[in-house]
């Protein structure tokens, strides 16, 4: 996780440190293999978490807040991959659980 933490960093301007902790927990468990696939992951138990506590209740909020942040650094990080758009599709695919994504 350290590179990931790294990487966050140098993301400008920088999250909220409520914001930011919220990243730091939804990013705990994640895979190694690839920062994109890290913030996929987070973004993936934020929106799990914001969806065990339906209605208005301020730590969901958190939670939606998180999953936004980590969607974007997800395309930010395809972004900074050999092939963007692959990457992007890729994203939309796993998120969407599609049939035959990667």
């Amino acid at each position: 996780m350290s590179g990931i933490r790294a990487w966050l960093d140098t993301r400008r301007p920088g999250a909220p440190a409520e914001l930011r902790t919220a990243i730091e927990d939804a990013l705990k468990e994640a895979p190694s293999s690839s920062k994109q696939e890290a913030l996929e992951h987070g973004t993936q138990r934020s929106l799990a978490c914001a969806l065990a506590r339906p209605g208005r209740v301020r730590d969901s909020a958190f939670d939606l807040l998180a999953a936004d942040a980590l969607l974007t650094y997800a395309c930010e990080a395809a972004l900074e991959s050999e092939e963007p758009s692959a990457a992007l599709a890729a994203i939309l695919d796993r998120l969407l659980d599609r049939p035959g994504s990667p």
